[in-house]
Order: structure tokens, then C-alpha cells, then sequence
């Protein structure tokens, strides 16, 4: 129809970031100490796991995830060739 705007919705980059480790996102590898520019909703994903920060702020300091206790099990798996 003449006259009409039709919307298009289009992924804003304006995110800037520096990644503080190496981590993988789709398609997309970061590695630590990579500045990028992304989507607002990528870049707070990756601010809010601790993967990247904003550029100009300062890195999330590492938390302390308490002691972690590990039961291990033995564990025999059967393999077994069967010729004919």
C-alpha cells in the first residue's frame, strides 16, 4: 500500500565490551581480552555470567564459590569384542 512504513526491527550494536575469558556464543568465539561491540541483551548476558564487562567499568571481582566436595565412584564400563 503506497504511503505505509513498515517497521523493521534490527539488532542495535551498542554494547561495548571487554571479554575477561574465552567463551563461545553461538557461532561466535570471545577470547579474553577481546573488545567487541554487541546487542544490549548479548552484552548484559554476558556481563551477568562474568564472562565479558563493560568497557570503562571496572571487571566483577571473582566470588569465592565456598568448598566443593567430590564423591568419586568406581565405575567399570564392559567392553568386549565379539568376532563372528
Amino acid at each position: 500500500m503506497p504511503g505505509m512504513i513498515t517497521a523493521i526491527s534490527l539488532s542495535v550494536l551498542s554494547l561495548k565490551i571487554i571479554c575477561d575469558t574465552t567463551f563461545l556464543d553461538g557461532k561466535d568465539r570471545f577470547e579474553n581480552g577481546d573488545q567487541r561491540t554487541v546487542d544490549d541483551v548479548r552484552g548484559a548476558y554476558f556481563i551477568a555470567n562474568g564472562w565479558a564487562h563493560q568497557v570503562g567499568s571496572e571487571p566483577a571481582p571473582a566470588t569465592p564459590s565456598g568448598d566443593v566436595t567430590i564423591d568419586v565412584q568406581s565405575a567399570v564400563i564392559g567392553t568386549e569384542v565379539r568376532n563372528g
